[in-house]
Parts: structure tokens; sequence; C-alpha cells
């Protein structure tokens, strides 16, 4: 298991760095120049050279990337060109924010999930069932920021019962992870449901079931070991997806997390400040994915590293 731990924490570093690197080369290849972003209208050229060289811009990529790097090394991720905020303390002050949003969207999610997809695979091709598959079917074709702007006309604007936008209470809370639930919900209850058909329909299940096991434990017990296999290497991957920022849905509500903070730094040609951001998603979600793996050999004993 050490070696399996230390094989996979140097994978981790060669996907962070290339994730970064790529950012970087990326977000300066594409047209745009933040000096002239920064500007007004009409500024001389000469002060938008001044702001280039002020910026650190003017230099050669590769040089720059030196640099990048160099301050990397000494976990200095920079300051923002828009008004030199420390990017550390701009991506760590809204990461918290994302992380209470992913918490509690992947807590409900996960429970109705569960629950919906459980029920509906202990009858298969019964009422449940035949509802649930319809509810998936809506669900998936539902697009995140369709549905988030419904849920803001009716409940925010129409009713009046719920804030629209920011992060101001508990009230806040609720429309942002409707959006995200019903938006993760149908490929985990599919994957619930089938995962537990399968399952059910071993020998070993039916096994218990001869020498006369109560049916909650053969449920809960032995078939959702296995069974959870599935849902595991979903539930990481949609908490990579939440925490490395809803960008759509933090969008829309206004939410300060990372998502939204890296989506107006891409819009403003704030480089640093979108390193900040991809380097942070880029970890968080390598790590989820790494508990993932260490958690199959938890559930499965046939799962070895």
């Amino acid at each position: 298991m050490g070696v399996y731990v230390a094989h996979r924490t140097a994978q981790m570093v060669l996907v962070v760095f290339g994730v970064v690197t790529v950012t970087f080369f990326t977000v300066r290849l594409v047209p745009g120049d933040p000096a002239r972003l920064l500007a007004s209208p009409g500024t001389p050229d000469a002060v938008v050279e001044l702001t280039r060289r002020q910026l650190g811009t003017d230099k050669p990529i590769l040089v720059q990337y030196t640099t990048f790097l160099r301050s990397l090394a000494r976990a200095d991720l920079g300051k923002s060109f828009r008004g030199g905020r420390s990017v550390a303390d701009a991506v760590f002050a809204a990461l918290p924010n994302t992380f209470a949003l992913g918490l509690v969207s992947m807590a409900i999610t996960t429970t109705l999930s569960c629950l919906i997809g459980v029920a509906a695979a202990l009858r298969p091709n019964g009422l449940v069932d035949r509802a649930t598959l319809v509810f998936v079917s809506v669900a998936q074709s539902t697009p995140s920021f369709w549905l988030g702007v419904v849920l803001v006309l009716v409940f925010a604007i129409e009713l009046g019962w719920l804030p629209a936008i920011d992060m101001t209470g508990p009230k806040s809370f609720v429309l942002p992870v409707a959006t995200l639930t019903l938006t993760l919900m149908p490929i985990l209850v599919r994957t619930v449901r089938q995962s537990f058909v399968e399952t059910l329909g071993e020998g070993y299940v039916r096994a218990a079931r001869a020498r006369g096991l109560s049916e909650r434990r053969l449920l809960f017990v032995h078939v959702m070991k296995v069974a959870a296999i599935p849902l595991i290497t979903l539930l990481g991957l949609q908490a990579g997806y939440i925490l490395g920022g809803a960008v759509v849905v933090e969008s829309i509500f206004n939410w300060p997390g990372i998502g939204n903070l890296a989506l107006q730094s891409i819009q403003q040609r704030d480089f640093p400040m979108i390193q900040g951001t991809v380097l942070v998603i880029a970890v968080a979600f390598t790590f989820i994915n790494f508990v993932v793996d260490l958690t199959y050999a938890a559930l499965d004993p046939r799962v070895k590293y």
C-alpha cells in the first residue's frame, strides 16, 4: 500500500504540474491583452506599454514561465492584475464557499439518489422503477443554466420566497443547491439502480436468502458494499466537478466561490488569478480521485494495491 500511495502521489504531482503548465501557455496564447483591458479607451500606447512592463507581460513567454515556476516553488501564486490583491488570499477566501455549497449538494444528492435508486431496483419494471426512469430522463435532459434561471424566476422574483443571488444566509443555499442536486441526481440514480439490480441477481445473494438472512441486513450490509463501488466512482467525479467550481451555477447565483472567481478572471484576462484557481481545482480533483481509489479496497476485499 505504501508503494502505491507514493506512486499515486507522484502521479498527482505530475498531473497538477501538467494542468498548470497547459493553463499558463493557453491563457497567454489566446488573443487579448490584459494591459489593454486595464486601460480606459483612448489611453496612449506609451501608457499601455508601461502597464505591460508593470504586469510582466512584456517579457518573452518562456521568461514569464520561468518566473512563474520560481514563484510556485516558493508557494507564491502572485498578485492579481486587478487591484494587486494576493491570488492565494482570494482563492482561499472563495474556496470555503464552494466547499459549503458542494458538501450540502453532495449530501442531499447522495441521499436522494440512493433512496430512489434502491427503491427502483427492488422491483424492476414496477411503478416506482418506471417513474424513476421518467424522472431521470427529464432531469438529465434539462440544462443546469436553464434550470437555475427558471428557479430564480419562480421562487425569487415571482413568489419572493428565496434570495436570488449572493451568499447571505441559509436561505441563499436553497436555489443553487436545488439546481446542482437536480443536475447531478440523474446519473447517480441510474447508477445506483443498475448496480443494485445486477448485484441482487448474484449467486451469493440468492444463497444468503436461502440461509434465511434478513432482507434489510442483506441489502444494506452485503449488497451495499458491492453495489456502492460504481457509485463511489461517480461521487468522486461529481465532487471534483463541484469543488472544482460549478462555474455555471455559481455564475447564475453570483455565488462567491472559486468557480465564479475563475470565470471572472478569464473574462478579465487576469493571468495570475486564472493560474491560481486552476491549480486549486486540479489539486482538489486529483486528491478526491486518489481518495476514491483507496476507498475501493475498503469496500471490496478483492481490490488490492
